[in-house]
């Protein structure tokens, strides 16, 4: 069966209900335990008591009125003591249906005995000439009632004490069990949750992973181990990642093609330029000179635009090879920044290098050159006559840290962000009619990349910006373990 989500939330669900289902269950069985023992305590020991503590109380007024109506003969005192005598009877009576054990029986047939014969002996002593003469004995007599009297108390608040510290033990060991099946029940819920989550979001952020890969130019399969909806998702993405993969090396091919085809036309026209420069075909005038240079320029600019547009290509399609060795920066700078030095002084721009002992790093020599070559000109471009450009090498955490100071006329901060997207132009670079392809700094983000490295900018309009690149180091400390 496959186990969609919707079927994965209603098995966790069920559980969860179940578990709550068995502890209620548990609890009323227990509560209802509770409850009759309580009811039985309260309805028949308690009243047990009750009716005990009654027949001493009458017994008392029984015997009082006996001794009265023996002294004085009064009818009146013999009406209240039959009265009485009939109250005990009927107490008694009461007493014995809600009693159940064979001695509270037994001391029930004892008392009702002792209680007829001194209801006789009372008859007996009021036809007698000396009616104080069975005073004693009847005085034994009702001494041995209340005693019984006392003894089926005591019992019963014996059963009363052993009712509530049963009825305690059972609210506790009810409260104690119930508190584990709740935390059970809990562990089993933040259990079920976090399963369920986990088949749900383990997936997903296997999703989120390829697409961040596929955002970076890595167009590489999503494997997915789930039987769900995630699973149709996953091949879905990966059919989409399949198609722009192959629409990917489509277009790369494509470019590299166009690029080759670019590159045979420019090829003659360099070559003619040559020709003509050195007046193959004849003496050229110097306005004819200044053309041709012009016309060199301009097959530059379309050489280094399909170049370093086929090179992107070729990052962004995964197709780029980088030829890495142990390399230290700072020659490789020092020739950037004599190249531009003669256009620097041409317009009237200082270029400095200021280098700091730092790590070797392993990367690729030629395209670290088109990587400064390309910050140097941007900076350069960007600057106006009488400023500055630095550029200094130094130790970084990652290895070695190279940065790119101009005093031009900056980024806004809300484009910082864009400014290495590929054909974008900072609004100040648009404003000031700055001439650019916008494929450098997204050229120079892809190698430095594509390298292990990582680029960034902080800029302040009008105030100039500066351009870090950082490589990694070329022994760091985990290479320097495992040799």
């Amino acid at each position: 069966m496959r186990l969609t989500i919707y079927r994965k939330m209603m098995i966790g669900f069920t559980i969860i209900i179940v578990l709550m289902i068995v502890a209620s269950t548990y609890v009323m069985v227990e509560l209802r335990s509770v409850a009759e023992t309580t009811r039985s305590t309260l309805t028949i020991d308690v009243q047990a008591i009750d009716l005990a503590k009654q027949l001493r109380t009458i017994l008392y007024e029984e015997e009082r009125y006996a001794q009265r109506y023996l002294i004085a003969h009064d009818s009146t005192y013999r009406a209240v003591f039959v009265e009485n005598n009939h109250s005990f009877v009927r107490l008694l009576d009461s007493l014995s249906g809600m009693l159940t054990t064979p001695r509270d029986h037994q001391i029930i047939l004892e008392v009702g005995e002792l209680h007829d014969w001194h209801f006789a002996a009372v008859a007996d002593a009021a036809g007698s000439l000396d009616p104080i003469a069975g005073e004693k004995t009847r005085t034994e007599a009702v001494d041995t009632i209340l005693r019984s009297l006392d003894e089926l108390i005591a019992a019963r608040q014996g059963v009363v004490s052993a009712s509530v510290e049963s009825i305690e033990a059972t609210t506790r060991r009810s409260l104690r069990v119930a508190s584990l099946i709740v935390f059970g029940t809990l562990i089993a819920a933040i259990g079920s949750a976090v399963v369920i989550a986990r088949t749900i979001t383990r997936p997903l952020h296997t999703l989120v992973a390829g697409t961040k890969e596929i955002a970076g130019g890595s167009f590489t399969r999503i494997r997915v181990r789930s039987h769900d909806e995630i699973a149709d998702l996953a091949r879905a993405f990966n059919s989409m990642s399949a198609s722009l993969d192959a629409l990917n090396r489509f277009r790369a091919e494509m470019m590299q093609h166009i690029s080759h085809e670019l590159r045979m036309p420019l090829q003659t026209m360099h070559s003619a330029y040559y020709l003509l420069t050195e007046e193959k075909a004849g003496p050229l005038t110097p306005p004819q000179l200044e053309l041709l240079n012009a016309i060199r320029e301009n097959i530059d600019k379309i050489a280094k635009f399909s170049n370093q547009f086929l090179d992107l290509s070729k990052v962004e399609a995964g197709m780029m090879e980088y030829n890495l060795v142990r390399l230290d920066l700072a020659p490789l700078l020092r020739q950037a920044v004599d190249e531009v030095h003669p256009t620097a002084v041409r317009r009237q721009i200082t270029v400095s290098f200021v280098p700091s002992p730092c790590p070797e790093v392993f990367v690729d020599a030629e395209k670290c050159s088109q990587v400064f070559a390309n910050l140097l000109s941007n900076a350069l471009k960007y600057t106006d006559k009488d400023g500055t450009v630095e550029v200094t090498l130094g130790p970084c955490p990652k290895g070695a840290c190279v940065r790119v100071r101009d005093t031009g006329t900056g980024i806004p901060a809300t484009e910082l962000p864009k400014i290495f997207t590929k054909f974008y132009r900072a609004s100040t670079a648009v404003k000031g009619k700055r001439r650019g392809t916008g494929i450098g700094l997204a050229f120079v983000k892809a190698v430095v990349n594509g390298q292990g490295g990582n680029v960034s900018v902080a800029s302040t309009v009008g105030t100039g910006s500066t351009f870090t690149v950082e490589f990694p180091s070329a022994d760091p400390p985990e290479r320097k373990k495992r040799i």
